[in-house]
C-alpha cells in the first residue's frame, strides 16, 4: 500500500471539522498551501503502521496557538479512531520542537475567559496523547519548553538528539507553568520538576535522560533513524496486546491502594490472556 504525506493547513482545518476526514484524506492530499499557512504535516507508513504528525512551523518555533491545537486534535481523534495505525510519532521541523503557547496569543486576550479556553483546548490535547489507544513517541530535535515540554511528557516515549533542551520557563516572563506541570511532574521527581518550574532553568537532553523525561539520546543525524527503529519494533508486537498494556498501565497508577491496581491489572492480563494473538504466540512458544 502506498504511503501517503498530508499537510494540513488552516483552510483545511476548516474541512476537518466538518466531517471530511478519511472521508477526508483524498482532500487533504488537493489542498492549495502557502508557506504561511502549514501547520501540520502528516506521513502515514502504512507499509510498518506507523504515523508520524510534524509540527511545522520552524519561524515561530512551533509554538502552539490556537490553531495548531485544532489541527492537531482533529488529527488524534482521526487517529484514535483507525485500527490500521499500530503507533504514532509527533516530531518537528526547525530548531524548536515547540517553544510551547504562543505568548503573542495569550497577550492579545481581552478576558480571562478567553485565556481560560486556550488552556482547555490544550489541556484537552495533552489528555488526548495519553487517552490515545496506540503509544505515542515524541522525536526531539531542538529545544522543548513549557507546553512544548509539556507535550514530550505527554507522550508515552521519547527520543531525543544530544543537542535538545527542555525547560518550563514561564516563570521568566511572570508565568508558573501550571498546566506543563501536571506532565512533567507525572515523568519526572518532583524536586527536579521543581527546581525546573521555580527557576525556568533549561535542562539538556543528558539531563532530560537522567531525570526521566525522555527514553534516549542520540546524535542530530541519527535521530529520525532511532525514532523509526523504536516506532518499527513497538509496532511489530501484538497491537491489541500493546493498546491493553498502555491503558492498563496509566489506569493501575491512578489506583488509590496497591491492592485496587493489582486488581486491575488482574484482570487486564487475564483478558489478554484470552485473545488470539497471546494465545498464538505462547503456543508458538511452548512448542518450540
Amino acid at each position: 500500500m502506498m504511503n501517503k504525506v498530508y499537510i494540513l493547513s488552516r483552510s483545511c482545518q476548516q474541512c476537518l471539522v466538518r466531517g471530511r476526514l478519511e472521508r477526508q484524506r483524498a482532500s487533504l492530499s488537493t489542498c492549495k498551501l502557502s508557506s504561511c499557512d502549514d501547520l501540520i504535516r502528516r506521513y502515514d507508513d502504512n507499509e510498518n503502521s506507523v504515523t508520524t504528525l510534524t509540527l511545522n512551523n520552524p519561524t515561530k518555533y512551533n509554538v502552539l496557538s490556537s490553531a495548531v491545537l485544532d489541527a492537531m486534535q482533529v488529527q488524534l481523534d482521526d487517529i484514535a479512531a483507525d485500527d490500521s495505525i499500530s503507533v504514532l510519532v509527533i516530531a518537528a521541523t526547525g530548531k524548536a520542537f515547540s517553544a510551547g503557547h504562543d505568548l503573542k496569543e495569550i497577550h492579545s486576550h481581552k478576558s480571562e475567559e478567553e485565556t481560560t479556553a486556550l488552556f482547555k483546548k490544550c489541556s484537552k490535547l495533552m489528555m488526548s496523547v495519553n487517552k490515545l489507544p496506540q503509544p505515542v513517541i515524541a522525536s526531539v530535535q531542538g529545544i522543548a519548553t513549557a507546553a512544548g515540554c509539556q507535550l514530550v511528557a505527554s507522550c508515552d516515549l521519547a527520543v531525543a538528539a544530544n543537542q535538545a533542551t527542555f525547560g518550563v520557563s514561564g516563570i521568566n516572563v511572570g508565568l508558573f507553568c501550571s498546566t506543563p506541570a501536571v506532565a512533567l511532574s507525572r515523568n519526572i521527581h518532583a524536586k527536579q520538576a521543581m527546581h525546573m518550574l521555580m527557576t525556568g532553568d533549561l535542562i539538556s537532553s543528558q539531563q532530560a535522560l537522567a531525570y526521566g523525561l525522555i527514553n534516549k539520546t542520540v546524535s542530530m543525524e541519527m535521530l529520525e533513524t532511532e525514532t523509526k527503529m523504536l516506532a518499527k519494533k513497538v509496532a511489530s508486537k501484538s497491537s491489541y496486546s500493546v493498546r491493553l498494556g498502555k491503558e492498563v498501565f496509566y489506569k493501575q497508577l491512578q489506583c488509590d491502594t496497591l491492592s485496587d491496581a493489582y486488581e486491575v491489572a488482574t484482570e487486564r492480563i487475564a483478558l489478554n490472556c484470552q485473545h488470539d494473538d497471546a494465545k498464538r504466540l505462547i503456543a508458538k512458544f511452548v512448542n518450540k
